[in-house]
């Protein structure tokens, strides 16, 4: 993964009511979609960042927080955050015996899994058969 300088396209208004620390996730969170910020980058270390825009490390690491949350972005310990890597999607055809239903996982299933943080689980239940547990990023819905 190659480290990322970004643009200073993030607004912070220090007069908002809106915390500083979520303005830079919702400023992260625009150019991550907008695809300024693409899959697979690194972030800068957190006072890099906090001195690019003007804000303290603690913001920093809070907005990182949201989008980790989100699903968006995902740090490996010891090593830095980037935009995460969406997988590709499967279909999951639902048919009249079929419920699905979505959760959290637990810290457990997140490393029995491999999930990064803020990943839920999609529960699959056909009538007669085990529960499945899918990740809810790699799954599309489709009736039958």
């Amino acid at each position: 993964m190659a480290v990322c300088i970004y643009p200073q396209s993030v607004e912070i208004n220090v007069r908002s009511h809106t915390p500083i620390y979520l303005q830079l996730a919702q400023g992260l969170r625009e150019m991550i979609r907008a695809g300024e910020l693409p899959q697979g980058h690194e972030f800068p270390g957190e006072f890099a960042m906090a001195k690019q825009y003007g804000v303290g490390r603690e913001a920093v690491r809070k907005a990182l927080a949201v989008l980790r949350q989100e699903g968006i972005v995902a740090t490996k310990k010891g090593e830095a955050s980037y935009v995460r890597v969406q997988p590709e999607r499967n279909e999951l055809p639902v048919g009249r015996r079929t419920r699905v239903w979505f959760r959290q996982t637990t810290p457990e299933e997140r490393i029995e899994m491999g999930l990064d943080e803020g990943v839920g689980l999609a529960v699959v239940e056909v009538e007669g058969e085990e529960p499945r547990l899918i990740p809810s990023d790699e799954v599309v819905i489709v009736g039958e």
